[in-house]
């Protein structure tokens, strides 16, 4: 495609005036003829020789970004001309990456390579495919020819990694700070076993290893260790309330991607601490997820899960959350539950859910508060509408903290956090369940 270029629009302009100017002198208007003849010939010709051109765009075939960070879009463009050429370069945006379009343009001399790095800036989460690059070359400014290049490229948004980074980079300080120091198994009331040994007084008569004490003669009991390896398994309420955007300070993020992030760096944690770590999403249904696993690859596929998360307008509904969770798991586990607390009316379903996990598995529920609400509550009113506010305000806090009183009498675990400090929150209750030997 070949289109009129700037040096183009204003030399015709300048003739059009002479043409014009011609009504007092005459002989103006045949020089004015003859320079728009001759700038029209040298657009002609500028047009067939930019068809010959041949342009190579070199960028990676895929880009990851993290949620909320900045980076650039590597775009590199080279031509086999032997003379200088005008690059101009317009790249649209996906919504992975807020949408629009960007434009950059500069001077490609020779042999040489023009960089033309675009910024881009994660604002959702997921994979997408990135379009052709559409690129104007000149080289007098007469005319541009416009065409696309690049082949395939993917954009992924990840979770923001940088907490992972962060926490990796103290845990190692620790390690290092602890050379020379061995881990041994501590023995306790856990489940693995450790030995055998002979029975001394006070022992649970329930251990009694009967096959050993018939061979042996005195009484032989069972030892158990508490044990480094156990079950996490990570639920992600992906339900409408979920889908409201907050301010914080990676941008104005959903209460999911704070999720999000938590969750990764959840799932690092324990992969830290020899735990095996699973995870799902649900809200009226339960998307199967990612199984209970260790190490390298494990973390990968489920970093990919959680970026595939995206919010859905549909009601959260716990008691499916909690059969999933009680048909799946067989062995007493970790159920970290990352959520927003219902509204009054509403508290029934959470309720029965955690009756429905405390027989048998751990439940740890992540609350993520709202800040604007719980200053709404706190504000005096200065007239009568902001009284109301100030009721309803106070009144779904109230609620809230019933809720959080009733959800702990039943043996959850309740955290609440803000979504700035949701990393930290988690990495704290997550120790701290270590630390007590609740599992």
């Amino acid at each position: 495609m070949i289109r009129p270029g700037a040096f183009l629009v204003r030399a015709l302009a300048v003739v059009a005036g002479s043409a014009v100017a011609a009504i007092w002198w005459p002989p103006l208007g045949l020089v004015a003829l003859g320079a728009g003849i001759a700038i029209i010939a040298l657009a002609a010709l500028e047009a067939h020789w930019l068809y010959g051109v041949r342009l190579h765009l070199d960028r990676p075939s895929r880009l990851a970004i993290a949620l909320g960070n900045s980076n650039q879009l590597p775009t590199v463009l080279s031509h086999d001309s032997r003379v200088p050429l005008v690059i101009i370069a317009r790249q649209r945006l996906n919504d992975l990456v807020g949408g629009g379009a960007v434009t950059r343009s500069g001077r490609c001399l020779p042999g040489q390579q023009l960089d033309l790095g675009i910024p881009v800036r994660g604002a959702e989460r997921g994979d997408d495919e990135i379009e052709q690059l559409t690129v104007g070359v000149s080289r007098f400014g007469l005319v541009e020819r416009i065409t696309t290049l690049g082949g395939s490229c993917r954009l992924s948004v990840l979770p923001d990694l940088n907490a992972v980074r962060n926490v990796r980079r103290q845990f190692d300080a620790l390690f290092l700070r602890g050379m020379g120091s061995r881990l041994a198994p501590r023995s306790g009331q856990g489940r693995e076993f450790d030995r055998l040994r002979e029975y001394v007084q006070g022992d649970d008569w329930r251990h009694i290893e009967w096959k050993a004490t018939a061979r042996r003669g005195p009484l032989i009991m069972r030892d158990f260790r508490v044990e480094r390896s156990q079950d996490v398994v990570l639920c992600i309420d992906r339900g409408h309330r979920m889908a409201a955007r907050v301010s914080s300070k990676g941008g104005l993020l959903t209460r999911l991607d704070h999720a999000v992030n938590a969750a990764v760096l959840s799932a690092w944690l324990c992969n830290r601490c020899e735990d095996r770590v699973g995870m799902f999403s649900f809200s009226a249904e339960v998307e199967t997820g990612i199984g209970q696993g260790r190490g390298p690859t494990h973390l990968a596929a489920l970093t990919a899960f959680a970026t595939g998360i995206a919010p859905a307008w549909l009601h959260t509904d716990y008691r499916v959350m909690a059969a999933h969770v009680t048909r799946r798991l067989k062995q007493r586990s970790l159920i970290l539950i990352a959520t927003v607390l219902p509204e009054q009316g509403d508290h029934g379903e959470l309720l029965q859910a955690v009756r429905m996990l405390r027989g048998r598995h751990l439940p740890l529920i992540l609350v993520m508060t709202d800040p604007v609400l719980d200053a709404g509550a706190r504000a005096l009113p200065g007239n009568r509408r902001e009284l109301c506010r100030a009721l309803v305000a106070a009144d779904i806090v109230d609620g809230r903290r019933q809720l959080i009183m009733e959800l702990r009498r039943l043996g959850a675990l309740v955290v609440e956090t803000d979504p700035d400090a949701i990393s930290a929150t988690v990495i704290n209750a997550y120790l701290d369940v270590k630390r007590k030997q609740l599992l």
